[in-house]
């Protein structure tokens, strides 16, 4: 799986991007994105829609938000 890259984009929408893709995960799948911060007003969002989520350091100063449905 390889992180989908967000930060060029403008704000909002990584998030919009993020939460549509969201949206279409089936059970068991994952996606990925980098970010260039920690998306903490996404977090709320991700977890009404029953997602699991977890971060790790993208070696350059950002951020990868990898999300799962269980």
């Amino acid at each position: 799986m390889s992180p989908r890259d967000l930060r060029q984009l403008p704000p909002p929408l990584p998030m919009e991007i993020i939460l549509d893709e969201a949206d279409g995960l089936a059970p068991g799948q994952q996606a990925a994105y980098i970010l260039p911060h920690h998306p903490s007003p996404l977090l709320p969002l991700l977890q009404q829609q029953g997602l699991d989520f977890r971060f790790e350091l993208s070696g350059d100063g950002g951020v990868i938000l990898i999300l799962s449905r269980p």
